[in-house]
């Protein structure tokens, strides 16, 4: 792919790229922690696995249970059963501390302003995304929203990113997709799109973004914005 193709939409994976939905996560975990008389868990040891979705962090919640799983439906059925528990609590405490990563609201803004298309795509829910957008008032709406339920595919497969480049109305190698994850900057690639990665995001402790190949790196959510800002500059 060239990528001197111009970026005419851009992309955004929700939680750890967009927005930090950690806090929000911790409070919730811990929520059902208590409910089942077991210890807190440490924010910084959940922050890194947060991007790794809503399975991962109940399985860190109750390690006893989740070591014992595979060999034993009952406790398949009580870890499942905790983890809808756990989201329920994350849906009624969606948006208590959860906002845009300081530093990209000049970014959005210049979005906004410059009306180019920009657009969703997170492993989410539908139920949980909704919930937590209508409590966010963002400088322009997302023009496409697709979540990780809304195809039968889901990133890294590329079908969820070609969905959004059509509903943006804009060729996927004119997007621009940011993410924290490997998985996201493969599936970035996988539709022939530009990647970016956002580096400030859920990353596990030790963990490099040396083998993602993003095209571009991004340490802070400011550096995104001056990326938007240059990007949505009339030309002169």
């Amino acid at each position: 792919m060239s990528h001197s193709n111009p970026i005419q939409c851009v992309l955004f994976d929700l939680d750890g790229t967009l927005l930090d939905t950690s806090y929000d996560f911790a409070y919730a975990l811990n929520l059902t922690c208590q409910q089942f008389n077991a210890p807190p868990v440490i924010y910084n040891t959940l922050r890194g696995i947060v991007s790794e979705g809503g399975q991962a962090m109940i399985e860190m919640a109750f390690p006893d249970l989740a070591s014992k799983q595979a060999q034993d439906p009952e406790v398949a059925t009580e870890l499942a059963q905790r983890k809808e528990v756990f989201l329920q609590h994350y849906f009624d405490n969606i948006a208590r501390h959860t906002s845009l990563f300081p530093g990209l609201e000049a970014g959005m803004q210049a979005l906004a302003d410059s009306k180019l298309p920009w657009g969703i795509i997170t492993n989410k829910p539908t139920w949980l995304t909704t919930a937590l957008l209508k409590q966010l008032t963002l400088p322009s709406p997302p023009l496409s929203v697709i979540c990780g339920d809304t195809l039968p595919e889901r990133k890294p497969n590329p079908a969820p990113m070609l969905l959004a480049a059509k509903e943006c109305n804009v060729l996927p190698e004119n997007c621009l997709y940011l993410g924290d994850h490997a998985r996201d900057i493969e599936a970035g690639k996988n539709a022939n799109m530009q990647t970016g990665a956002a580096l400030f995001g859920y990353l596990p402790p030790g963990t490099s973004n040396k083998g993602w190949q993003a095209d571009l790196c991004f340490s802070t959510p400011f550096e995104i914005s001056q990326y938007l800002i240059q990007l949505t500059k009339p030309a002169s």
